[in-house]
């Protein structure tokens, strides 16, 4: 290869054409990054020129180009291998300044060599894009002709926008042109206009310096793409890709023209072209599609690293040749950006969806891709319902995701190998460890009813279960209530409780305090209301609190509260809900739980908890002890439980809630549960199995 320095006059002041192969990305500089850092460097050598100074070249940095083969006596042609940014923005700068030394009447010899800059002269050539000295990719044709034809020259024209907002190039003309205005006016109009324009236009011609890298025939394009990035913007991963499968369109006679705009153009919009988080990352949106499409198809685990060469590797590997991969890889994306959407059907699966995009578990997509690309709606509901329930109930009791991408890359493996959407159900209903496990109904139950879900969830996710439970109660009978605005979390009986809720039986002893505050932040002691009437009843007496939630509220959630609330209230309430959420979200029977199953508060961890009988007969003489050392079933030695948690477990002795904290507090205090002790000095008082 051939490496020169250049300046502007150099590249562009004789008769060429510089063509953006249609492969490459679309214009993508920016303002901030880009724009203002060029046009800063512009002013500061215009300026050192009327001052006097001496004006040394400055260096914009290298393009990498490749002859192209034309007819004899045809205008010479190159390829823009790399730099295709740098030079349509200097085109773009060089139209603007060209447009307003015009409006501004200064003199024509200024305009005739900035033309000479922008416009090829070849009266012999039919081409009618032939004029233009660099040609971008079709993506940004139409925005470019309107800004190098000097349609964008009076403000009141304009192109039409693709999306929202004007394409990035009408946007750099812009900025360029009202920076050359501001500029001009500073000068003063009068005084120093024609002095600054033969400044700057001598600046522009003759002190903008590139290296341009001319490729001879023996060297690699597609090598020297792949390893250069451009100064400002780095190339993404897609880039890489797009460059690829257009190149071996190229090498294998494809058409390429064709197959850019009827099948690639879909993925080469705003949409695409959009940053989307990723955890602490944020990643162009049509990466994140390409690593859960790969992902899908591979069935192995793609890190954004490897993304290109994964693909390279998948191009290799398919029997479907190029066109038919690259229209599946399209059709996938569509299904994607279904799946992703914000606004999803009122569909059991467009529930489930809407459920995803709260718990942002992104690791389940290739699996969702791979159900809704083989099979219906019908046939995939029940492994939709399956990993709907799967994940909200994992949610709920709080177990760890870790596992979830080594999980899923199973499930897909699974899936893709018997072709069968009941594989599903049955795989996670095999999971028996405590990264997989299903929980079941009275590991829920047990969360529901004694675990501070306010504190321990996100708002989002606190809030969608409430939702879904209020969306899950409607029968036949109820009208469906829309609501546009954003409802808030409220407890029924407040955080700050004290003034207006006494104990019941003017019992204030701790251990009735202890009760109370640990189902305040429990399910049955939570609902949703709007932002307007949460603030206006919070902390105020039942009575009235009740009266305005019946008075201005619809959900079903808040329909059917009683004229007391209390601790009783609180986890019977718990347990409707708890029927609620399991017509929700079922679980099939099946499966066993781990032995080391966490369930519980804080860092305290609880194994699942054996289904009780419920006495037939609530009488007097029912063992405390035998309860506690119920509740402690399961745990590990050394394991410790409050008060309070040993009153919300269920056993054969006492219903969840119903033993008295006082009784317990006293059995603990006289040392006389085998197996259990009290921890000395515990506030609150706790207990510990020691064998």
């Amino acid at each position: 290869m051939d490496a020169n320095p250049m300046n502007l006059y150099q590249l562009f002041g004789q008769d060429q054409r510089l063509l953006v192969p249609v492969f490459q990305r679309p214009y993508v500089w920016t303002e901030d990054r880009n724009w203002r850092p060029m046009w800063e460097d512009i002013v500061s050598l215009a300026n050192r020129k009327l001052a006097g100074d001496q004006v040394y070249p400055h260096f914009l940095g290298a393009v990498v180009l490749d002859q192209m083969q034309t007819a004899t006596g045809a205008m010479p042609a190159r390829q823009v291998v790399d730099g295709q940014q740098r030079l349509t923005t200097l085109q773009v700068l060089l139209a603007a300044v060209r447009d307003v030394v015009q409006e501004l009447e200064v003199q024509a010899k200024y305009v005739r060599a900035l033309v000479k800059l922008t416009a090829n002269d070849d009266e012999m050539t039919d081409d009618p894009n032939a004029v233009y000295k660099v040609w971008p990719t079709n993506a940004d044709r139409d925005s470019f002709r309107a800004v190098m034809d000097g349609r964008l020259r009076r403000a009141v024209e304009a192109v039409v926008a693709t999306g929202t907002g004007d394409p990035a190039l009408v946007q750099a003309y812009r900025f360029f042109r009202n920076r050359t205005l501001g500029w001009a006016q500073e000068l003063g109009y009068e005084d120093r206009l024609e002095e600054g324009f033969d400044a700057l236009v001598r600046v522009l011609r003759e002190k903008f310096e590139l290296v341009v890298i001319d490729l001879k025939p023996h060297d690699n394009a597609q090598v020297i793409f792949e390893a250069l990035n451009d100064r400002g913007t780095p190339l993404q991963a897609s880039d890489l890709v797009k460059n690829l499968v257009f190149q071996m369109a190229e090498e294998q006679e494809l058409p390429v023209e064709a197959l850019h705009r009827d099948v690639w153009s879909h993925v080469e919009t705003p949409h695409w072209r959009r940053e989307v988080r990723q955890g602490r990352l944020k990643r162009p949106a049509l990466d994140v599609f390409l690593t859960q499409f790969l992902t899908c198809e591979l069935a192995e685990e793609v890190q954004a690293p490897e993304l290109f060469l994964m693909f390279r590797r998948l191009l290799r590997e398919t029997g479907t040749g190029l066109p038919l991969l690259v229209r599946h890889m399209v059709d996938q994306a569509a299904v994607y950006q279904r799946l992703t959407a914000e606004e999803q059907p009122e569909t059991p699966e467009g529930r489930f969806l809407s459920v995803l995009r709260v718990l942002d578990v992104n690791t389940i997509v290739p699996v969702l891709l791979w159900l809704v690309t083989r099979y219906s709606e019908d046939d995939r509901a029940e492994a939709m319902a399956a990993l709907d329930s799967y994940l909200v109930r994992r949610m709920v009791c709080r177990l760890t995701t870790k596992n979830y991408n080594r999980l899923f890359l199973d499930l897909l493996q699974e899936l893709k190998s018997k072709d069968d959407p009941r594989v599903v159900e049955a795989f996670l209903l095999r999971q028996d460890a405590e990264s997989g496990f299903w929980p079941r109904d009275e590991d829920v139950r047990y969360v529901l009813r004694s675990q501070p879900l306010y504190k321990q969830l996100t708002r989002a996710r606190l809030r969608l279960v409430l939702a879904e439970l209020e969306s899950t109660s409607y029968t036949g009978r109820t009208e469906r209530v829309v609501h546009h605005g954003k409802l808030t979390i409220e407890h029924l009986m407040p955080q700050s409780w004290e003034e207006h809720w006494p104990m019941p039986d003017g019992h204030d002893h701790s251990e009735s305090r202890e009760l109370r505050q640990a189902l305040l932040h429990t399910a049955g002691n939570l609902t949703l209301l709007t932002r307007v009437l949460n603030p206006a009843i919070s902390n105020g007496p039942w009575t009235q609190k009740r009266s305005a939630i019946l008075l201005h509220s619809a959900l079903t959630l808040n329909r059917s509260l009683p004229e007391l609330w209390d601790e009783a209230s609180i986890l019977a309430r718990a347990d409707h809900l708890f029927q609620v959420f399991c017509r929700r979200w079922p679980r099939p029977a099946g499966g066993e739980a781990p032995p080391s199953l966490g369930i519980g508060v804080g860092t305290e961890r609880r194994a699942e908890t054996p289904t009780r009988a419920v006495p037939r007969t609530l009488g007097p003489r029912r063992d405390v002890a035998q309860h506690i050392q119920e509740a402690f079933a399961g745990l590990p030695q050394g394991a410790q439980l409050t008060v309070a948690q040993i009153v919300a477990v269920p056993s054969s002795q006492y219903r969840a809630g119903e033993i008295s904290p006082g009784a317990v507090a006293a059995r603990l205090r006289a040392d006389n549960v085998p197996h259990v002790r009290a921890v000395p000095g515990s506030s609150p008082l706790a207990a510990r199995k020691v064998s």
